[in-house]
């Protein structure tokens, strides 16, 4: 009776799904031998499916969704990309919803892990480390940001920025983005059952860059993006939960220990400007980091903070080390992870190159030509070899 059961909802479900594709079809308004030609398939076999007399395999429903303009997860279930709710307004311009570039990003990572899901492709989402329970905000913090280094298990000072959020899309999980948004928003964050994504602005100042992505690493681990996404802009307020994120970032970024092997035999203002350019914080956060660790007093923090990160570099003579940094900042990022693993869904003949080249910001048809291209090279180095 249990089987009985279970088959009659396995076709309960295939003749929804042979409905959503024939919606599809009657959308694109083309004949349905028009339409088996458009996503390469032989006719017959889409008459067969439609019938009910054969399955849709996944990289068909692949290519039925990406020709609707939809996704996999509708033809399955009908429903739609989960509502995402906005938490933290960053700026009044930046906020409308035709304006706001991150959650539209956002919205397409999680598309596109759900895809994945499908594919029976998951990507892994290693447990977080564990909230602490004792003690307030600036002591859960750095022992929140201590735990997170040593699963990230390198010193992260001397890391580029695309290094460094290449580690932590691995480490933790997190599908990371660096793109345009609007003036006035520096990052996103948004997590969600399965889905942990960050979102940066593309910039001209990469210290500033660098402490958002550590500032919002602090509200996927804290769990204050749960089921919403968070938008901000920094140094803008002071609530506990964004005081709290700040001190997470700091402390990641700039851990006791390693400053304190940094100045040996020094004092911290004097070692402050290869503090600054090591760490790559901005001579503002690292002074109250210095401060907040009671390694300078509150007239050098107050003295301290005034310069700036270029200047400092400059002074160094680190100025055009300084300037790559910058450019490097401004230059999109994909999310690294999804692209790599659409790709090989792609290699191993499961889905298209229409979602990795979503994913990249890139037209369909330069993907395509790449792997021709590659595709032809390779062929003439066998045949010739």
């Amino acid at each position: 009776m249990i089987f009985a059961i279970a088959c009659d909802d396995l076709v309960m479900v295939e003749d929804r799904v042979i409905e959503r594709v024939n919606v599809v079809i009657h959308r694109t308004r083309l004949s349905k031998k028009d339409f088996a030609n458009s996503i390469g398939i032989d006719g017959p076999k889409l008459a067969k499916s439609l019938a009910g007399k054969r399955r849709f395999t996944s990289l068909e429903l692949t290519l039925v969704a990406e020709q609707g303009g939809t996704t996999v997860d509708w033809l399955l279930s009908g429903d739609s990309t989960r509502e995402l709710v906005l938490a933290h307004k960053a700026a009044e311009h930046a906020i409308q919803a035709d304006d706001l570039a991150g959650r539209r990003t956002i919205e397409m990572l999680v598309e596109k892990l759900e895809g994945l899901r499908f594919l029976d492709r998951p990507l892994p989402r290693p447990p977080l480390p564990t909230k602490p329970s004792v003690g307030g905000n600036f002591k859960q913090a750095q022992g929140l940001a201590s735990d997170c280094l040593n699963m990230l298990g390198v010193d992260v000072g001397g890391l580029t920025n695309t290094e460094l959020a290449g580690r932590i899309e691995h480490a933790f999980g997190i599908d990371l983005v660096v793109t345009r948004l609007p003036e006035g928003c520096d990052g996103l964050s948004f997590s969600d059952r399965d889905v942990r994504a960050i979102v940066l602005a593309t910039s001209d100042a990469p210290f500033r860059q660098r402490f958002t992505l550590a500032h919002e690493l602090a509200h996927l681990v804290f769990g204050d993006s749960k089921n919403e996404v968070i938008e901000e802009q920094l140094w803008t307020r002071k609530s506990q939960t964004e005081s709290r994120a700040d001190t997470f970032a700091a402390s990641f970024l700039a851990p006791r220990t390693e400053i304190v092997n940094r100045i040996v035999g020094r004092s911290a203002v004097d070692a402050f400007d290869e503090l600054v350019l090591h760490f790559q914080m901005s001579p503002n956060a690292m002074s109250w980091r210095l401060l907040n660790e009671r390694l300078i007093s509150q007239e050098d923090q107050r003295r301290l903070e005034k310069q700036t990160a270029r200047a400092t570099a400059m002074r160094a003579g680190e100025a055009a080390e300084y300037t790559n940094r910058a450019r490097l900042a401004g230059v999109p990022r994909p999310a690294q992870r999804l692209v790599d693993a659409y790709l090989d869904a792609y290699r191993d003949g499961e889905t298209t190159l229409r979602p990795a080249a979503q994913l990249l910001g890139q037209p369909l048809a330069e993907l395509e030509m790449y792997f021709f291209d590659k595709a032809s090279a390779d062929d003439s180095s066998l045949h010739f070899g």
